[in-house]
């Protein structure tokens, strides 16, 4: 019998309630996430959470139609393909009769994912009645199609028991003719009534519109474009879509920016939101670059190969890092202590690069190997050194339990060096070689591209990666970091070699991953609907945010450093006068807290002002956040940074601020600057200047006044506030802004603009 299980605590707003049978908890003690007694563990209750979140997010099947899109996000190496698979087990256990997993856009990749379904849900295990599953691979046959009739026929047969009825699962290359026939062969089905999950594994890889930019610069109509204004395989996957009146559509990613930044209106713009948690075990951005830095070594500029220094030779900081894996390999090999270990060379994309560097790594291991073993000891006993040197490196981060020097150099290392497979990975000479992870314990891997998106590397340890940020796009790099994954075990064996640029745009990424994580996060909890999610998020501006040409909407830039201004505080007039009172409803109670800045004797009344230390968090919720400016050239800016202070805050809560009330003398005798505008319609100059302006006999420039930029400390938010005529124009008594933003405040914003359009 079935043994159904009822998670509580999960939003009220619901639509449908699943159910947990044995399905997915099989799967999960299989897996081994289960305690003696047959209970779920831990890390096992935590992945069926997240699984039966998503369930629940996707359309009932109970309801007659339903047609969603959905974004589940993890990290990098996190366990996505688990997790879409106990969503698979679990979909089963709820009568889901068709689950299409796109699975890749190379045929090693779906063959991993079949696999790996195939594995995990015991698919070659069970026979007959006990076959719950009908794995099909790139489906278009005759056969195949009747297969899938029958089974639908089964469902939809009353008499016939849902419990013996099987869920097709379809796996489908992310090509444009696999899916197109997927499609055919699909389309001659009654699917009316059978409830479909679609899972788009990488579903931010290759699955968009890659002419969207292109359809928005000849002012084409996102929502009418026709099958020749869209690239290949988005019309494939959208006519796959039409197909089922009855299904929700899964893009399961670690990168989401394009997802996020397509036009809302897009067909596969998402409208849910999940965002997957890492078990205790995930090493990411946060442990290696953060927590680890002694784990990730710079690759000296000289060691780069470029137009400009040309290499004729392998690299000092190559030959190191093959020192420090083989140390690596010998240890393991005595420990025990993980099934594999391996280190990925990452030259550039170009398959040339990849065969120099494979025969570099190859020439080197081939000249260790015959100098361990010859008489020449003066060379030997060199060479000897330079590991022992590596080896006390080594011994830093993983203290005593690395054996000692001895056990690990002689025939150990010999043997380690000599017998580890050195594989060019990438298509020069034929199809991409699969990589047969059980033969070997040691793996040394040379390639690019076919080693970064979705390729998982056993046991990677090492990782030399020379290679540039090329256009610096933010989910191009993430996907590279093959290092990330569940290497909390062994993480003081791991080093990764990068040049001081992407060792930069790393330590940046991990802000604008957790960024995006953060302001997403409601959305998940709420299950609020993805459309009111305001598309910006931080990101440093030696970065783009993916490529260009899948987004139909134009991007902006702010950077948040030093000094931000309201430019156009009368833009609209009635709001004048409640930003007036605004700002005094917040000064009044407080008028006590106010006294005079410091400053030079001979200053004007002009250039003195009251000033507060205040709660940062005060200042932003009853202050910043209550005084509204609308020219577009503020408010989307001025926004952008009270979600800043917002979140740094709420990490923060405690952090004070500077209030400075320019030329005031108390809260009712004010001096009104007076500014003009120019043609733009924005104040010409908010700041007053420096005095003296110049050097005398008496004063040096600004010892006086040091001008209103000077008014600050350097290490606080401070808010300026002036209160403003504006000349010609017959605005008076108008209050406007200007924030220093101090350094660990400082932030790059990027947004999407025009999107109500």
């Amino acid at each position: 019998m079935t043994e159904r299980i009822e998670i509580q605590g999960f939003a009220a707003n619901r639509i449908w309630t699943p159910v947990v049978g044995d399905e997915s908890l099989e799967l999960l003690r299989t897996k081994g996430f289960a305690n003696t007694d047959g209970t779920l563990n831990e890390s096992g209750n935590m992945l069926l959470d997240e699984a039966y979140r998503v369930l629940q997010a996707c359309g009932n099947p109970n309801l007659a139609s339903n047609n969603d899109t959905g974004l589940v996000i993890g990290y990098v190496q996190s366990g996505k393909t688990l997790s879409f698979t106990i969503l698979t087990a679990l979909a089963r256990d709820n009568h889901f009769q068709v689950v299409i997993v796109i699975a890749g856009t190379s045929v090693n990749l779906v063959n991993q994912s079949t696999e790996r379904l195939r594995r995990d849900l015991r698919v070659n295990e069970r026979y007959g009645l006990e076959q719950k599953w009908a794995l099909l691979k790139n489906p278009e046959t005759n056969e195949d199609f009747d297969l899938i009739e029958m089974i639908l026929n089964q469902w939809r047969n009353p008499h016939y028991p849902n419990e013996r009825c099987r869920t097709v699962l379809i796996t489908v290359m992310k090509n444009g003719p696999r899916l197109r026939n997927l499609t055919q062969l699909l389309s001659g089905l009654n699917l009316q009534g059978v409830p479909t999950l679609i899972i788009d594994d990488e579903g931010d890889q290759a699955s968009l519109n890659t002419r969207a930019r292109q359809a928005a610069r000849e002012g084409l109509d996102i929502e009418n474009l026709s099958e020749n204004e869209v690239s290949m395989i988005y019309r494939r996957i959208t006519g796959l879509r039409a197909i089922f009146p009855q299904h929700t559509f899964l893009q399961y990613t670690a990168t989401p920016q394009a997802n996020l930044f397509i036009n809302i209106m897009d067909r596969l713009s998402p409208n849910f939101i999940k965002l997957l948690t890492p078990g205790l075990n995930y090493s990411g951005a946060i442990q290696f670059f953060r927590e680890n830095p002694h784990l990730i070594e710079e690759i000296p500029l000289t060691d780069i190969p470029s137009a400009e220094n040309p290499l004729n030779e392998p690299p000092n900081s190559l030959i190191r890092a093959l020192q420090i894996y083989f140390i690596g390999v010998v240890a393991g090999e005595i420990l025990h202590d993980q099934r594999n270990r391996s280190m990925i060379v990452h030259p550039s994309r170009l398959q040339e690069d990849h065969t120099i560097y494979y025969n570099w790594v190859r020439g080197i291991c081939q000249s260790w190997g015959r100098l361990l073993i010859s008489n020449d000891e003066e060379d030997k006993n060199f060479l000897i050194n330079e590991f022992q040197a590596v080896y006390n490196d080594l011994q830093f981060t993983v203290g005593d339990s690395l054996p000692p020097f001895e056990t690990l150099s002689g025939h150990n290392l010999t043997h380690a060096i000599n017998y580890t497979p050195i594989v060019e990975v990438n298509s020069r000479r034929g199809p991409t070689p699969l990589i047969t992870w059980q033969n070997n314990y040691s793996w040394i891997l040379v390639g690019g591209q076919s080693m970064d998106r979705g390729f998982t590397v056993e046991g990677l340890t090492v990782t030399y990666m020379p290679r540039n940020l090329g256009v610096g796009n933010v989910d191009t790099i993430q996907q590279r970091a093959r290092f990330f994954g569940y290497k909390r075990e062994y993480l003081n064996y791991c080093r990764v070699f990068l040049d001081p640029v992407a060792i930069d745009a790393y330590n940046s990424i991990i802000e604008h991953e957790e960024d995006v994580r953060g302001r997403l996060e409601e959305f998940d909890v709420n299950n609020t609907n993805l459309n009111d999610f305001e598309r910006e998020v931080v990101l440093n501006r030696m970065l783009n945010l993916t490529r260009a040409n899948i987004l139909f909407d134009d991007l902006d830039r702010d950077r948040f450093d030093e000094w931000f201004r309201i430019n156009a505080p009368h833009d609209t007039e009635n709001l004048i006068e409640t930003n007036r009172n605004a700002l005094f409803e917040f000064l009044n109670p407080l008028s006590a807290r106010f006294s005079v800045d410091s400053g030079h004797a001979e200053r004007t009344e002009e250039q003195k002002h009251l000033v507060a230390r205040l709660s940062a968090r005060t200042c932003l919720d009853n202050l910043l956040n209550k005084l509204r400016f609308t020219k577009d050239s503020d408010s989307a800016a001025y926004s952008s940074l009270r979600g800043i202070l917002n979140r740094h805050l709420e990490s923060n809560p405690d952090e004070e601020c500077l209030l400075y009330l320019m030329s005031a003398r108390s809260l009712t005798d004010w001096t009104r600057r007076t500014r003009k505008l120019n043609r733009n319609f924005e104040i010409q100059q908010l700041f007053q200047g420096e005095q003296p302006t110049k050097a005398t006999s008496q004063h040096q420039i600004g010892e006086i006044y040091p001008g209103d930029r000077g008014i600050k400390d350097e290490n606080l938010l401070c808010i300026q506030v002036h209160m403003l005529n504006i000349r010609d124009e017959f605005y008076t008594d108008v209050p406007t802004l200007a924030i220093w933003i101090p350094e660990h405040l400082s932030r790059d914003v990027i947004r999407q603009i025009n999107i109500e359009e």
